[in-house]
């Protein structure tokens, strides 16, 4: 699914973005607001609404794409911007994570608790390779599943209740550990080089 998601959806949020800025959004602004919208995603992941928290998740991930192309037609693309942005997405994805945690431990599942805690984890160690990498002066934007595929992964899941959340969280543990691998990989032969 590597960038599969991202080329596609280029289609879709270069026009959405330029809609945005025709009504005076900024990039900022879709920031501030995807974060909301992860934040009542995460609460709903907690309270049990399933379905709903992942058209927020959907919601959240599409402002998300959409701040960056913002940004572009704007010209404010900037490093201090392109640094929160990525935070912003770290908490995110704590957030919406911590909800489906929440919502685990409140009905007394450990085991999908600790799926949750993995999917977590996985997530956070594919964005950690990559930023680390880059630090170091080298692309990695290698992998199966990058953050926007992370985001289709979840809120799919979600529109089939509880079922599909489970297959979701199994797909995101696996797969995010397996890009972090890749990732490892890729930078050990990288910097070697």
């Amino acid at each position: 699914m590597k960038g599969m998601l991202k080329e596609k959806g280029k289609f879709l949020v270069v026009p959405f973005g330029r809609a945005l800025v025709k009504l005076g959004f900024t990039a900022e602004a879709l920031t501030a607001l995807g974060l909301i919208a992860a934040a009542a995603g995460g609460y709903l992941f907690a309270t049990g609404h399933l379905r709903l928290a992942a058209l927020l998740v959907l919601i959240a991930g599409l402002l998300d794409s959409a701040d960056g192309t913002v940004a572009r037609l704007r010209g404010t693309v900037s490093p201090a911007g392109a640094f929160i942005d990525s935070a912003v997405d770290r908490y995110c994805e704590a957030i919406i994570f911590s909800g489906l945690l929440v919502h685990y431990l409140t009905l007394g599942n450990h085991g999908l608790a600790l799926l949750t805690f993995a999917a977590l984890c996985g997530a956070f160690f594919v964005s950690y390779m990559r930023a680390r990498l880059e630090g170091l002066g080298k692309e990695c934007r290698v992998g199966l599943l990058e953050r926007e595929d992370r985001v289709i992964v979840l809120a799919v899941g979600g529109f089939f209740g509880e079922p599909g959340v489970q297959v979701s969280l199994w797909v995101l543990a696996v797969l995010s550990h397996f890009t972090a691998l890749q990732r490892m990989w890729y930078a050990n032969r990288v910097l070697r080089d």
